[in-house]
């Protein structure tokens, strides 16, 4: 069973905001971070938190300028604040390849992290995250409409650019709390901005293609592969990857699933591939294997979207036509829901005031999966 649950901090605090220090490459004291280093972070930091109020700290469009869906929640004024330098180090898709590199070199990754959301709301209502009713996340810093416009959190950030923040989702074999921390330990978590998607990841080389249902696909995932969290090694052919995704119940349709690849080359660079998995509709890839946008129903002057569009449910698979077996890599489920209002345009339209324009006025919700790793040993 899914578990949802709302977390006023995880096991790791938001990144993109450290300043560097959430992955470094040292000891406090400058010595290189070595196999000891790595097996303690292994045992004591299982999940990294990847959205809260504060942003979203996957990747952000600044460093990640060819992935379509970089600018998201992005809270680019905490740059404003307490010295803070704009830093590709920050964020969590950075961390998960840079991993592997030290998993080559010292046979352990100080980074092998999966995936969890919170709020880091100071209001004490771990859950609030409902997108047309914020009230602020900060108390008298933002809790009134007028104050989200113009306020800001000191220190922080500008509160135009705050969101309800982020869930987690856990796989777990029964709703108790031992079960639930068994699942987050595993890593098989997942985090969402904010709205009720339910994300399903498999791999391995025997995994079943096309699976005809979300039943199969789960059968056949913990028969025959591993799930998200889960690692896989020394394979003999390329492995196959399933993903299925339901929609938020009272939420917008599904606009698409992708996978994310990384891994790095042989000059130690970072190297990474966004597939289109599945989606939906009739839109067909481009000859670079993008994807046209999804039709854009919002009314932003009524703070309005229809369910004509998108999908409830999506399942697919894919096999990696360009897997190396001599190379680390890492994989990881982003899925995305069709363009609604974001918070700032229901708080427009129900206060009576102008929509601000140097905020979107649409968003896509999303949620990413703990990655699957591949190891050559």
């Amino acid at each position: 069973m899914v578990i949802l649950i709302g977390l006023l901090t995880t096991f790791l605090p938001f990144s993109n905001a450290s300043k560097g220090l959430m992955f470094p490459s040292t000891y406090p004291d400058g010595r290189p971070i070595d196999k000891e280093y790595i097996d303690i972070r292994n045992k004591s930091e299982r999940t990294v938190e990847i959205m809260q109020a504060k942003g979203n700290s996957e990747v952000i469009s600044q460093f990640w300028i060819n992935d379509d869906m970089a600018g998201f929640e992005n809270a680019t004024s905490l740059k404003n604040y307490a010295g803070r330098t704009p830093m590709k180090q920050n964020y969590v898709r950075w961390a998960l390849i840079e991993g592997l590199k030290y998993e080559k070199e010292l046979g352990g990754n100080p980074f092998k992290l999966g995936i969890t959301g919170g709020t880091d709301n100071h209001n004490g209502a771990m859950s609030d995250v409902v997108e047309n009713n914020f009230i602020g996340a900060h108390g008298p810093s933002d809790n009134t409409p007028e104050l989200r416009q113009t306020g800001e959190v000191p220190a922080w950030v500008l509160a135009k650019e705050e969101n309800p923040g982020s869930i987690t989702g856990v796989w777990a074999t029964k709703n108790t709390r031992g079960a639930i921390y068994d699942g987050l330990y595993n890593r098989e978590a997942f985090a969402t901005s904010r709205t009720r998607i339910k994300v399903r990841f498999f791999a391995g080389e025997n995994i079943t293609s096309n699976p005809s249902s979300m039943e199969e696909l789960v059968k056949d995932g913990y028969a025959n592969g591993l799930p998200m969290g889960g690692t896989i090694s020394k394979l003999t052919k390329a492995p196959t990857f399933s993903v299925y995704a339901q929609k938020d119940p009272e939420g917008a349709n599904l606009d698409r699933i992708q996978i994310i690849k990384g891994w790095v080359d042989a000059d130690g660079k970072h190297q990474e591939k966004i597939i289109e998995v599945t989606w939906s509709g009739d839109r067909k890839l481009n000859a670079k294997g993008k994807l046209p946008a999804i039709e854009n129903t919002v009314n932003v002057e009524n703070a309005t979207y229809t369910n004509t569009v998108g999908a409830a449910t999506l399942l697919s698979s894919w096999t990696d036509p360009n897997f190396d077996a001599s190379i680390n890599a890492m994989y990881y489920v982003r899925v995305l829901e069709i363009p609604t209002p974001r918070w700032s345009t229901y708080d427009a339209v129900k206060a009576n005031l102008e929509l601000m324009d140097d905020v979107p006025a649409t968003i896509q919700e999303r949620a990413w999966s703990s990655p699957i790793w591949y190891t050559t040993k």
